[in-house]
Order: structure tokens, then C-alpha cells, then sequence
């Protein structure tokens, strides 16, 4: 486990030298929680297989979920093959440095999201270790994310090599993610940056779809709301506007699926090894816009925690109908055989193609 070093910087009044020093430690491999515009960053050298590899199990994020990337200027995306269209320019023109996300494929294919903070700590760091640095927010899988360093401090201290206290960040609000890689563009995250302010920079002409999130949720999110995430999310491949994510009740963050989860779904040829559990929150139920328990008891769990979402939650098997009957509900295999664990995939399986063309 590293010793954690601790770097106090006055926003006002920033040494040079307290920021090379942590540019130094991101050089060598080590990993960096420091402030942007919006929260707390955990930042890696993207070039680093082995301190990305970090970032993910710190974190305990799903492998399945990409890393946005920070840049210091446009021309850093050109090493990444990025062709730069005209509407996404205009984008950047008027919101970088700022809290804009923007999603764009490189020569390889791959998606990548890429931002220019507007906080000069960070912005500092950046030019100062000249190479892209993979940072999500410094918080753990499923928990809000922070905009202060002694949150920072009591999550990470001792797990990563260095957190620059610069006591608060930006708003605390994330940055607006925007999938930009193909007409339409779709919004998957409204964040800093409302849709109506991107509306205003695009050309005649040019559209944004704000993506529909589905969540699925069951007790533990290690067995049935894994296994329909990933049906459905295999399901609506083909649609950029939709997103899907999962959620328990009762879950513990951080935890893998079932050995049963896993092997069932790989018959399906679909790899959820990578995913990890979170207890649903208030954010989560707020980014959906609809969601499908399992049980009744689930439903009644969120309604009660959350009762403006009434309208949005269903089970799995009333959506569409919206009828509460006797036999609607998908058992839990956990502990059981793993032929239990088959005929439940099967059940999810025809929820998920019945309600595929309907969503």
C-alpha cells in the first residue's frame, strides 16, 4: 500500500514546484487526485497499462466503463487519429477549457471521451506532464463524487501516491458528456453544461438526442439486474441513445457477479466478469428514466426512497401493461444451482426481447 503524499496548494498562489512534483509522481507510474472545474480528479498516465489498471480497482468501476481523458490543448488529439468535425470544433471553440466531455473516435475505432478542465491547478499538472492523463472522478464506484480534498483525503489516503489539497474544486455538478462520433450527436450526461446552451452552438441543421438511461435493479446487483443490463445493453448495441446500467437494493459497492452470473452469461456470449456491484442513490435514480426491479419489494423500496420516481418504475415483467399481478416477479438464484441461475437468465432473456422494440 503507498504512503500517500499530501501536497497543499493555495489556488491563489500556486508553486510551481508542488506541481512538478506531483507531475513527477504521475510520470513514474504513481496516482494523483487533484482538482478540476468540476470535482476531485484520480488521474494516471494513459499510457500506463498497469496504473490504469489501478485506477479501475481503487475506484472499483467496471472494466466495461471507459476512462475520460484530460487534455491541456486540442493538439494532444491528434496522437489519438482524432478527425475533428466542424460542429464538434465549434463545440470546443466555446466550451474548452470548461466542463464539457466530448466523446470522439479515433483511427482505431475506439471511443474516447476527452475534456480541457478550466482549473489552473489542473490545467498546470497537465502542461506540466505533457501527456494525456486518464481521470475520472475521485470517489468510489456508485458514491457521489466530491468537490472538496478532505473528502478526497479520508477515501484515498493510502491507496494512492499523491492528492494535491487545494480544499475545494469547482460546483461539485459533473462535466456534460456529449457522444459525438456520429450524427445525431447524443447527450449522455447532462451535467455544468445544459443541452440548450450546446443547442446554441451548432450549426443549422445539426441535432442532439439527450440518450434514455434504463436501470435495472435487483437485490445484491451481482445476479439478475447483471444479467439484464447485459441482455438489454447487447440488445440496443445499435442505439448510441440509449444507456443502461444496474443497481441492488441491498448491494455492497465494489463486489463482482456470481461465478454462476458470470458463466450463464458467457453462454450468451456476453463477458459481465468486468461489472461491479453499487447500491442504488439518488443520483442513479434521477439519471434514468425508467426503471425495472425484479421484485415488488424493490419497487416498493424505491418509491418509498424515492417518490418522485413513481412514475418511472416497474417490474421487469408488468413494463408495458402496467398491471401489479400475482407471478410477476423474477426469483433470486443466488445459492442456487446452476441450472436455477439458467431457467432465471431464460425468464430475463424474454423480458428483455419482449420490451427491446417498445423502449
Amino acid at each position: 500500500m503507498p504512503k500517500t503524499e499530501i501536497i497543499k496548494i493555495d489556488p491563489a498562489n500556486i508553486e510551481m514546484e508542488k506541481i512538478k512534483r506531483a507531475a513527477a509522481i504521475l510520470k513514474e507510474g504513481g496516482l494523483a487526485a487533484f482538482p478540476t472545474d468540476t470535482v476531485y480528479g484520480l488521474g494516471a498516465d494513459c499510457s500506463n497499462e498497469k496504473a490504469v489498471k489501478r485506477v479501475y480497482e481503487i475506484k472499483k468501476r467496471p472494466l466495461s466503463k471507459p476512462l475520460p481523458v484530460l487534455i491541456d490543448k486540442p493538439e494532444r488529439l491528434e496522437a489519438f487519429g482524432i478527425e475533428i468535425r466542424e460542429g464538434v470544433k465549434a463545440l470546443m471553440d466555446k466550451f474548452w477549457p470548461g466542463p464539457l466531455t466530448l466523446i470522439l473516435k479515433g483511427r482505431d475505432g475506439k471511443k474516447t471521451g476527452f475534456r480541457i478542465p478550466a482549473n489552473e491547478i489542473a490545467r498546470k499538472l497537465l502542461e506540466e506532464c505533457r501527456m494525456p492523463l486518464c481521470a475520472p472522478s475521485a470517489n468510489f464506484s456508485g458514491n457521489p463524487a466530491s468537490n472538496n480534498s478532505s473528502g478526497v483525503i479520508i477515501s484515498f489516503d493510502g491507496l494512492i501516491e499523491v492528492i494535491i489539497d487545494a480544499s475545494f474544486a469547482g460546483g461539485g455538478v459533473e462535466s456534460t458528456v456529449l457522444d459525438a462520433t456520429s450524427a445525431p450527436y447524443v447527450l449522455l450526461r447532462e451535467g455544468a453544461i445544459a443541452l440548450a446552451e450546446l443547442n446554441k452552438e451548432l450549426r443549422a441543421g445539426a441535432e442532439i438526442v439527450k440518450a434514455k438511461n434504463v436501470l435495472f435493479i435487483c437485490t445484491g446487483n451481482s445476479c439478475r439486474s447483471v444479467m439484464a443490463k447485459g441482455l438489454f445493453e447487447k440488445e440496443a448495441a445499435k442505439h448510441s441513445y440509449i444507456t443502461v446500467s444496474s443497481a441492488g437494493t441491498a448491494a455492497i459497492s465494489g463486489y463482482s457477479p456470481t461465478k454462476e452470473t458470470i458463466e450463464v452469461m458467457l453462454g450468451e456470449a456476453i463477458d459481465v466478469s468486468g461489472e461491479k456491484s453499487q447500491h442504488i442513490s439518488a443520483a442513479l435514480v434521477s439519471k434514468a428514466d425508467l426503471i425495472l426491479t425484479m421484485q415488488a419489494r424493490h419497487k416498493e423500496y424505491i418509491i418509498d426512497a424515492y417518490p418522485d420516481a413513481k412514475s418511472k418504475v416497474y417490474l421487469l415483467k408488468e413494463y408495458r401493461d402496467g398491471l401489479d399481478k400475482a407471478g410477476l416477479e423474477v426469483r433470486d438464484p443466488i445459492g442456487q444451482s446452476i441450472e436455477v441461475y439458467k431457467e432465471v437468465l431464460e425468464e430475463i432473456k424474454t423480458e428483455i426481447v419482449r420490451i427491446k422494440e417498445f423502449i
